[in-house]
């Protein structure tokens, strides 16, 4: 009787077991084709200001999260697009930014649109600019639902797209953050600001600290193409050739933690509500492409984000870095289960 119970009861755990691993397997695949780097040190000292004291108590993050190292690139963001502006006319435009290096597809038929690749060197590594916060949001909701090409995909998941809409005094009822389950989402400003400028060794091995400029530094980055400077932003070339740099192409420049372009690229959306009581925008970080509006440093962008914009605004620089759930890995799945295994194995003897 004792064996007996304990072969059954350990062909059900290793069913159990084999669907975890599946699970697993599910959950690490939702990876995508982002490199992801992992946000430690939870529980970080905030950034302090005691000159002018217009940060205190921000960018502390009390879990471990993931981020992508690089903004999301013209190939996600094209078959994104694609999968929704093709699907009717009524979609054609679906969350076409203004900066990217992607095309019209003139060879596409319909319905709708379709997209391509420009002929330039590393297109689908260029940034993407001009994209709203709620396109981004939709963005998420869609890689949350598995990247379905069904509508319902970028209605829900991360936001909840039936509140996206604008009073007539111009402040909006948008859900202002994230839900808990969301696989996927836009960082929030602490989450942003301690990828950036938080180094968990500033001081030494385990001695945090905050870097002024998100390229592990305290001087400002030298702006200029790549072999000259190290950010594509404080300057522009003839055509805007300074959006046709490729995302990653200062690989030498790095926040803390790995994340390249920080200071370049486009600017990107948070979930920051610049006024909670009036909430009319959202606030975004970082220099792009191009600009004269250097806002590097922490102080200067603390004081007032990057900047801000209504949540249906893109201008022609807004971009994205997406935040994400800390995934576990298969084998940490299968410890837990093998552990479930030999608890339960033990704990059926014990009884008879």
């Amino acid at each position: 009787m004792e064996y007996g119970t304990i072969n059954i009861l350990t062909a059900h755990s290793l069913g159990l077991l084999a669907g975890l691993g599946l699970a697993a397997s599910a959950a690490v695949a939702q990876t995508y084709d982002f490199d992801w780097v992992t946000i430690g040190d939870a529980g970080n000292e905030p950034y302090e200001d005691n000159d002018l004291g217009l940060m205190d108590g921000r960018g502390s993050v009390g879990y471990e999260y993931r981020i992508s190292r690089y903004e999301v690139t013209t190939g996600q963001w094209m078959e994104f697009v694609n999968t929704f502006s093709t699907q009717s006319d009524d979609f054609a435009n679906f969350a076409r930014p203004v900066n990217w290096g992607a095309m019209i597809d003139w060879d596409y038929g319909g319905p709708g649109r379709r997209y391509k690749l420009r002929e330039v060197e590393s297109a689908e590594m260029l940034p993407v600019g001009g994209i709203d916060w709620r396109e981004s949001a939709m963005f998420v909701n869609w890689l949350h639902n598995g990247k379905s090409s069904e509508l319902w995909a970028i209605e829900d998941g991360a936001y909840d797209a039936s509140t996206f809409t604008t009073n007539g005094n111009g402040t909006f009822n948008d859900q202002p953050t994230h839900n808990p389950d969301a696989k996927f989402w836009i960082p929030t400003q602490d989450e942003w600001l301690k990828a950036a400028h938080y180094d968990p060794n500033r001081y030494g091995e385990g001695q945090g600290g905050w870097w002024q400029y998100p390229i592990s530094a305290d001087s400002p980055p030298v702006y200029g193409p790549p072999g000259e400077g190290q950010a594509n932003a404080g300057f522009e070339l003839s055509g805007f050739a300074e959006w046709n740099i490729p995302l990653g192409a200062y690989p030498d420049v790095q926040s803390p933690w790995g994340l390249l372009d920080v200071a370049g690229g486009a600017a990107e959306w948070t979930e920051e509500i610049f006024h909670e009581d009036w909430p009319s925008t959202r606030g975004f970080e970082g220099s792009w492409a191009g600009t004269d509006l250097v806002v590097a440093e922490i102080k200067d962008r603390a004081s007032r984000f990057g900047g801000t914009l209504g949540p249906g605004g893109a201008g022609d620089f807004a971009g994205l870095r997406i935040a994400s759930l800390i995934v576990p890995t298969p084998g940490a799945i299968w410890t837990f289960g093998i552990a479930a295994v030999l608890w339960l194995n033990t704990r059926t003897r014990r009884k008879t």
